[in-house]
Parts: structure tokens; C-alpha cells; sequence
């Protein structure tokens, strides 16, 4: 009886050794697969900050880009304003100049008017001096 009660011992400490055996076996794969997760994760974590890190660039580049345009479209800007300014002032003197081009004209008339109404007098005058000559006369 000692010796199966020993045996039955042995045997139970057998099953327990083989059930810790799957037991360790299981901790390990859930090491092994623990470890291939960490692993992935850092490489996730590699890989998204090596993304962020491109995202911004691309964004500083943008930056740089679009301060660029806006100087370029600035540039343009003033000059396509600066241009219509100077045109506007050349408008502006022709303007002028037209304003001064019909005073000479509306002075020119009033100069031909005087000079034709000079005349007219001139020839009243003489037509005048005539009459008065033939009414003498007779």
C-alpha cells in the first residue's frame, strides 16, 4: 500500500509537472507573442513619427511655398496697381488736356465771333459812311 500511494504520488506529481509544462509553454508563447507585439508596436510608433515628421515638413514646405505665391501675387499686385495708376494719371492729363483743348476752341470761336462781328461792323461802317456820302451829295 506505501508503494502505490507512492506510485499514486509520483503519478500526480507527473500530471502536475506535465500541466505545468503546458502551463510554461502557454507563458512562453504569450511571451513570444507579447514580444512580437511590442516589436510591432515600436515599429508602429517608428513609422508614425517618421509620418508626423514628413507631414510637417510637407507643411513647412507649404509654408514657404504659399509665403512665396503670396510675395509673387503681392509683387504682381503692385505692379498691375502701380500700372493702372500711372494709366489713370495719363488719363487724367489727357482729361486736362482736353479740358484745355476746348477752352482754346470755345476762345478761338469767341475770337472768330469778335473778329466776325468786327467786321460786320466794319462793313455797317463803311455802308454808313456811304449813305451818309450819297445822302450829302444829293
Amino acid at each position: 500500500m506505501a508503494e502505490q500511494l507512492l506510485d499514486q504520488m509520483i503519478e500526480q506529481i507527473n500530471s502536475i509537472t506535465q500541466s505545468l509544462d503546458g502551463t510554461i509553454a502557454q507563458i512562453q508563447n504569450m511571451g513570444t507573442a507579447i514580444n512580437n507585439m511590442s516589436q510591432k508596436f515600436s515599429e508602429e510608433t517608428v513609422s508614425l513619427t517618421e509620418n508626423i515628421r514628413l507631414i510637417v515638413e510637407v507643411l513647412k514646405q507649404f509654408r514657404v511655398q504659399s509665403s512665396k505665391s503670396l510675395k509673387d501675387l503681392s509683387d504682381e499686385l503692385g505692379e498691375k496697381i502701380q500700372e493702372l495708376w500711372d494709366k489713370n494719371s495719363i488719363d487724367t492729363i489727357l482729361k486736362q488736356e482736353k479740358k484745355a483743348i476746348d477752352a482754346i476752341r470755345q476762345g478761338e470761336k469767341a475770337v472768330s465771333n469778335n473778329l466776325y462781328y468786327a467786321q460786320l461792323l466794319s462793313i455797317i461802317r463803311s455802308i454808313r459812311e456811304e449813305t451818309n456820302r450819297v445822302l450829302k451829295k444829293t
